[in-house]
């Protein structure tokens, strides 16, 4: 019985390191803050070219549009398990003076994917190809100032906790001292806890848990926001050595040393002891509210308002009026409708339910063209890039073969 648990297990462990992990990570920081240097160092290779990452404003706009740009990474691990890594990046954000369409931005992407899902479970014949889109972790980058978070960093963590697992990183911890990192650190989390941001803590069942686990899950909770330093160069040390580091007057310095940086124990725990545990919290505790507050019309902020009867509760929760827009209207909004069609205003009738499905509907339609749209203006853009690039290649073509005529004329 036992040579047949193997067998089966070498053979799961086999078409497991065929089909390989499909892991999605988002990265947001404002420009400036490292965000393409530690995509880079995280995936060990260059994928984000670092120039083109920095978005300015145009002659005619004040305001910088933020983008998300996807790129996909194959990685392998010791044991020859694949890890397909989807990076998100996302250049603008935080660079403009309003930064409240870069925030719905993010925040469609993220319901998008989990519509994707809803829609394809709710196919009679689901496509086998189907890939799984939802984004598994953020990556915040904040921007150590020495007085915690800022207003923006709240906002997003309160409007995207219960969407996604926001992971609070502090990059270029190279430019603090050991002293001031954990200041920051400890005013980061001060911040986290006074205003009940929604993070990914590394939660565990305390009752079903193994000492090694807790232990684990303990250090990475004091470890929160994780310091990282990155680099997009390799020093050749010796034959045998190279490292990825930052060259200084003073000497070398690794981004990989344990003492000076949490970069390993992020990378870690995002790609080896956590990678499942992410996922499994994505699919099994957000989607499922996400789907929950689709297919019932309750939204995260009405059981909040709900269960506290106050509008403190309002402040705490995360969701907020660009959620509410994008998700079912509260039961009484429905009744109002209802009672200015009817002349009754008697709330849970059937008419009453049928229509607040309509509406959510209606804001779910409303939501979806305006990330189309959205959508469509990026392409239009990148068309328009397409060509000019073209024409540049054109011109360039046309020089060579004038020079090249002149220099055989001349002969």
């Amino acid at each position: 019985m036992s040579g047949i648990i193997e067998a089966s297990s070498a053979l799961r462990k086999r078409k497991h390191l065929k089909r390989g992990i499909n892991f999605t990570v988002m990265v947001v920081g404002q420009s400036g803050c490292g965000r393409s240097t530690f995509i880079n160092t995280l995936c060990g290779q260059q994928v984000v070219d670092t120039s083109t990452t920095v978005m300015l404003p145009t002659d005619t706009a004040h305001e910088v549009e933020l983008q998300l740009r996807e790129e996909t990474v194959e990685l392998e691990d010791d044991e020859g398990v694949k890890i397909q890594l989807n990076i998100v990046d996302t250049p603008g954000f935080g660079d403009s003076l309003d930064n409240s369409p870069a925030f719905e931005v993010v925040s469609d992407y993220v319901r998008h994917q989990y519509d994707e899902i809803l829609l394809e479970e709710s196919r009679v014949r689901r496509n086998p190809r189907f890939k799984d889109g939802r984004v598994h972790c953020c990556l915040y980058m904040v921007t150590a100032t020495g007085h915690g978070l800022r207003e923006m960093d709240v906002e997003f963590m309160r409007r995207l906790g219960h969407l996604v697992n926001i992971l609070p990183v502090i990059s270029k911890a190279d430019s603090l001292t050991p002293e001031e990192l954990k200041l920051n650190k400890r005013l980061i989390m001060e911040d986290i806890e006074r205003y009940k941001l929604p993070i990914y803590n590394f939660p565990f069942d305390e009752d079903d848990v193994s000492q090694e686990d807790y232990d684990t899950n303990t250090y990475l909770r004091s470890t929160l926001p994780f310091s990282v330093i990155g680099s997009n160069e390799v020093y050749e040390m010796s034959p045998e050595l190279t490292v990825r580091g930052r060259k200084y007057p003073w000497g070398m310095l690794d981004v990989e040393d344990a003492t000076i940086s949490d970069f390993v124990v992020l990378r870690n725990a995002l790609l080896i002891s956590h990678l499942h545990d992410l996922k499994d919290y994505t699919h099994e505790i957000l989607y499922e509210q996400y789907r929950t507050e689709a297919l019932s019309g309750e939204t995260n902020t009405e059981r909040s308002l709900n269960a506290t009867g106050n509008a403190a509760a309002s402040m705490a929760s995360p969701q907020t009026k660009q959620e509410s827009l994008a998700s079912p209207r509260m039961p009484a909004v429905a009744g109002a409708a209802d009672e200015a069609a009817s002349g009754e205003g008697a709330p849970g009738t059937p008419r009453d339910t049928y229509l607040a499905r309509e509406e959510q509907i209606r804001l779910e339609e409303e939501r979806l063209r305006a990330f189309e749209e959205r959508v469509q203006q990026e392409l239009v853009l990148k068309r328009k890039e397409l060509l000019q690039r073209e024409q540049e290649l054109r011109e360039i073509e046309e020089r060579l073969e004038r020079e090249a005529k002149l220099k055989q004329e001349a002969v």
